[in-house]
């Protein structure tokens, strides 16, 4: 499976957003992340634990504070090509929870989480067990 299915449902911010502008964004969108970008490309993360921890329980005005100071840079991506196995792959290697995802120009087009996955993979093994729970008669082999 590709990633694909992840794709165009992803909240940016840039370093010069306030952490009030970002936090409503995430209340918004409805998530807990956002992909910091410049010019398109994801140069970070903030999380809603982020602004929360580093932030507000420190008491930094978020109506002040930049997200340049609380982002972590650097993320880890993955390509819109790869697939779920990969993604996988990365989120146990790094102890990462959210990756971005990126076209062949490296521009973010998208994000997959590990809630995405557990949701994803958990339906596909409900499935599993459903037909496995259905009666058989005779001439089944299982």
């Amino acid at each position: 499976m590709e990633l694909a299915q992840f794709t165009g449902r992803v909240a940016t911010v840039t370093t010069e957003e306030t952490l009030e502008h970002a936090a409503r964004t995430m209340r918004d969108r409805r998530v807990g992340c956002l992909i910091v970008t410049q010019a398109g490309h994801p140069i970070g993360i903030v999380t809603d634990r982020d602004i929360v921890l580093r932030a507000v329980a420190e008491g930094i005005d978020p109506r002040v504070a930049r997200i340049r100071d609380f982002a972590t840079y650097d993320p880890i991506t993955v390509s819109v090509a790869d697939g779920l196995e990969t993604a996988v792959e990365r989120m146990r290697v790094h102890g990462i929870r959210r990756l971005p995802i990126v076209d062949a120009t490296g521009q973010v087009v998208g994000i997959v989480t590990a809630d995405d996955l557990l949701a994803l993979f958990g339906g596909q093994l409900g499935a599993v067990c459903e037909g496995i729970q259905r009666p058989s008669d005779s001439t089944d082999s299982r």
